[in-house]
Parts: structure tokens; sequence; C-alpha cells
């Protein structure tokens, strides 16, 4: 089957769209424009799960017929083609029962919603008195004007699916909820397919990805917490749909590769179905989308002609039609066509061609990692990103070129950012290879702040108050506190008290480093009530500068 043929197969058709569930890891404001593309991607990846589907009945029903025609032939690879069917229907229908209970739990109760190309006025109850979801009434909805009908508001609720389906506690997923079990039903799956397909599993490449990964502070997390904590809704519902059309392409696949097995050799058959397999579905604006179209059983020496979208197409020596079109138009688009085969007769058929793709604008982002600014001389954590591409893909540029040094850092994503000094502002340029080409898909200016001078602390007193001759002795230590708008993690080993004169009424005496010697212990041991204590320390920074410190306080 055209479908074995190639490492691209119909599953590529929805993986890449996953990549807007990190889009709202990430940002803490979810913009409209993410909102509506959770909306159009959402009804289009429903969409192609239904195209999905039939063409899998298609295939089936070629099974069937072969399975009578030839029983004792088929009768092996189509009781395997019986059984992954079977675990497909029940994973698939599980998750497929886990989104309507979650609409109708925890999205919304009822919906009101007048179809603006229509006119058509939908009003459905979701939830009945006892807050369970009518499941009919959720699928009704969203196989009719798929996610179209959810609000903004309901959208970008970033703790219903956490609530829902890991529970309160993250570092311990309730395992009776959605999450784990959808994860050990995938898992299972995987298995019993790979066991089901033996030698020839190494012609599926599943897409399902059930492996921990890390979150956006870098820590490496389980598949349950890294798909459905501290993300809304939008994203949560978009990655139940990628996950049904995972596992349809996986049984899609490996009952292709069962088929194979017994029609190979074969030169005719009763049903032809068309298979688009495009390079990618989710395309940035200005890029390429690029689909390979075949006769999903046919004769590699026969050619066959397309018209797809107004292109006039011939296959190649491999029987595959490639379609290619500039995006420039942004949202959901489709690919309409008809694809020309000459039959055994020597007449022609005529087959349909229908496919969706996702144009989304480019755009770069730059996350100051815990700060509001960054600060010169110091090396700032830094991560960009953007919705939909691969971070090695990204590359971070500054201007001007001499205003800092940028290295790479940890994590996806991840930089240090080292500005120089007397550098007041920087641009942080996002740089993207999309299909070869270098283009900038975003910047962000940056304010950039000397180091503050620390606070002095002395005995658990701060600067201007009254301190006990009793609390002080050749121990104490002047302690510098962290700035309260200085978020970097400042303490006793990065800013370094190197020397420090103390007076004591009118004497005083000079001492390397934060502790007082004898001579200081003298003159506290000597002064009286109402006596002035004060302190000028001379502190290195952490960027290696010097600065001044002073304190004063009143014995008492």
């Amino acid at each position: 089957m055209g479908a074995t043929n190639c490492p691209e197969t119909p599953r590529q058709k929805m993986i890449t769209m996953m990549y807007l569930v990190y889009t709202a890891m990430l940002a803490l404001n979810v913009s409209a424009e993410v909102i509506q593309g959770f909306k159009s991607v959402g009804t289009a990846m429903h969409d192609s799960n239904k195209n999905i589907a039939a063409k899998l009945e298609d295939t089936y029903q070629n099974f069937d017929l072969a399975y009578q025609n030839s029983p004792d032939k088929v009768r092996e690879m189509y009781e395997r083609a019986q059984e992954i069917k079977s675990l497909s229907k029940e994973i698939t229908s599980y998750i497929d029962s886990m989104e309507c209970e979650f609409i109708g739990q925890k999205v919304a109760s009822s919906i009101s919603y007048e179809d603006p190309g229509t006119k058509k006025k939908w009003e459905l109850v979701l939830r009945d008195e006892s807050g369970n979801a009518i499941q009919e009434n959720v699928r009704t909805a969203l196989d009719s004007i798929g996610f179209a009908w959810f609000t903004d508001k309901q959208l970008e609720d970033n703790h219903a699916p956490a609530q829902f389906f890991i529970g309160g506690d993250v570092k311990n997923p309730d395992p009776e909820l959605g999450a784990i079990k959808i994860k050990n039903k995938l898992n299972e799956f995987i298995k019993k397919v790979n066991t089901a397909l033996g030698d020839d599993s190494t012609h599926v490449k599943m897409a399902l990805n059930l492996s921990d990964g890390y979150d956006k502070e870098g820590d490496l997390v389980p598949w349950e917490v890294l798909n459905f904590n501290e993300v809304i809704t939008g994203a949560a519902l978009v990655t139940l749909t990628r996950l049904k059309a995972e596992t349809m392409n996986a049984e899609y696949d490996a009952v292709n590769v069962l088929y194979k097995k017994v029609s190979k050799g074969d030169k005719s058959f009763s049903d032809i179905a068309m298979i688009s397999r495009p390079r990618s579905t989710y395309i940035l604006q200005g890029g390429t989308y690029e689909t390979k179209i075949n006769v999903a059983a046919y004769d590699s020496k026969q050619k066959f002609k397309a018209r797809i979208n107004g292109q006039e197409l011939t296959s190649g020596d491999s029987g595959t039609v490639v379609y290619r079109t500039t995006c420039n138009t942004l949202g959901a688009q489709r690919i309409t066509g008809t694809a020309y085969v000459t039959s055994p007769d020597g007449g022609t058929e005529e087959y349909p061609i229908n496919d969706v793709y996702f144009v989304a604008k480019p755009a770069g982002v730059v996350r100051l990692d815990g700060l509001q600014v960054v600060y010169a001389g110091l090396e700032n954590p830094i991560t960009i990103s953007a919705a939909g591409m691969d971070t090695r893909n990204l590359k971070p540029v500054i201007e001007p070129q001499n205003a800092a040094t940028i290295t790479k850092g940890e994590g996806e994503g991840g930089y240090i950012l080292k500005p120089n000094s007397g550098q007041k502002t920087l641009q942080i340029h996002i740089d993207a290879t999309v299909d070869k080409k270098v283009q900038r898909i975003g910047s962000q200016k940056v304010i950039i702040k000397n180091i503050p001078a620390p606070i002095i602390k002395l005995a658990g007193v701060e600067s201007g108050g009254r301190i006990a001759k009793k609390d002080l002795s050749a121990s104490s230590v002047v302690i510098p506190l962290k700035n309260p708008d200085f978020l970097l993690k400042v303490d006793s080993r990065t800013i370094k008290i190197v020397k420090m004169t103390v007076a004591v009424g009118p004497k005083e005496e000079t001492v390397n480093g934060p502790r007082f010697n004898d001579a200081i212990a003298s003159l506290i041991r000597k002064a009286t009530k109402g006596d002035k204590l004060s302190i000028l320390a001379e502190v290195m920074q952490p960027d290696g500068k010097t600065t001044q410190v002073t304190y004063t306080a009143t014995l008492k």
C-alpha cells in the first residue's frame, strides 16, 4: 500500500498541531488570536478525524472482500487486522468519552450558538442535574459545528484540565482520573499492535509519544503532567483530538501493512481510495504546503493524473502525485480535487481528493526567565520559542551586537544573556529557518539595569535602627540583603564585603572582610548608651565591580 512505501504516512496530517499546546504552556496571558487558532485547528482536526475514519472503513471493506474471496490465504492477516481494529476502537472510544465528560462537566453546561454561515441556531443542554455530561449532545455539537461554539473564556481556563485529568496534586497525579488511564491504554495499544504485526512492526512509525518531558521550569515531569497541567482548556481539547488522530493513523498504517501482505502480486482491486500524506498540516505564513497523493491500491507502472485546486498533475515513477502551494492566507485551508485512474477495461475512474491544513502567522516569543529586566555583567537566563516550530530552528540575534553576549543555556530554547556595562537597552530578535530560508519572526526590547547596591544588616537590625551592645561581638557578621527589585539569586557568596571602617563615637577602626576584629570589639565594649555606630563598607558586586555602602545605628 502507498501508506507504507514512504517514511511519511497519513498520521503526519495531525502531529505538528500539538505544538499549539506548548504556546499555551509558555504564555501567562492567552491572546484572542491564539484562542481563535485553537478553535480553527480543533475544528479542522475533528473534521480530519472523520476523514481518517472513512478511509479506515474503505480499507476494512477491501479486507472483508479479500477474505470472502480467499479465506485461506487472507485469514491470518484478516484476524490480526480485526484485533487491531478492536484495540483502536477501545482507546478512541475511551478518549472520546473523556473529552465529552470534560466538556460537559468542566467547560460548558449548555450551548447557545448561531452558525454565521447557515444562520442555524443550536440550543443544547450538555450537563444533567447530577452534573454529568450528556455525551450524545456534546458529540452532536462537535460533529456539527466543531469548536466554533466555545467562548474565548471557556477555552482560556488553565485550571480545569489539571483538575479533571490529573487531580489537585501535580506531584502525585490521581491514577483514577483520565490522564493516567489514557496513557496506560495507549501504551497497551502500542504493545498489542506491535505484537499483532510481529516483524512487520518496523514498518509502522507511530506518532504516539508517551515519554516524560521537561516543563517550562526545566523540570522533568510525567507525560500526564506535561500535557494537562497548567495548560488552557483549548490546548487540552486539541491534545485529546490529536491523540485520537494518532491512534487511528497508527491503526491505518498497521492494517495497510497487513493488507499489503495478502494483496502482494494482485493487479486488480474492487475499490480504490486516494491517500493524501502532507509533509505538515501546520504551516507558517509564507511557508509551503506539500502533500503526496497516492492511490490506495495501485500498479506502480501505471501513471495517473490529478487536478488539485486548479493544478494539473501527473504521478511519478513511484505512483505519487506531489502537490505544492505557497501559504499566504492565514487560517484553516482546504485542498480539493479529483484523481483520474485508468481502470482495467481501459476506461477512466474518478476519485475525490480532500484535505485540510492550517496556516499560522510566524510569532517568536522571548521570555525573561524570572526577571522583569536584565542586569549588566550577570548571566541572565532567557527562553525563545515559536508556536509550531522546533527550537533548534530558532536563533536569537542581539542588536547592537556589542551590547551583550548570548550563549546556549539549559532546556529547550534556553539561552544565557550577559549584557555589557554602559548599555541601557538592547533588542533580541528571533530568526527562524523555514523551508531552508531564514526569516525574522519576532523581536523584544529589553531594559538593562546596573546591579543595585546591597543593604547592610547587622545583628538583625537594618540601618537607622537601635542596637544593643550585647548583640555585638567579635563574631558578629555584616550580611548583605537581597535588594527588593533584584530578582536574581544574591547572597553572601555572590556579594562580598572587601573592607569596612567601623566608627563608634569619635573613634574608628578598619578591617578587611565582613567580621569584626578585636579592635572593633574593644570600641564597642567601651561605648555607652546613645553612642552612634557607623559602618562604611566596600562591597564587591557579582559583576566584579565595587561599591560603597553605609550603615548607621544607635547603641541602646
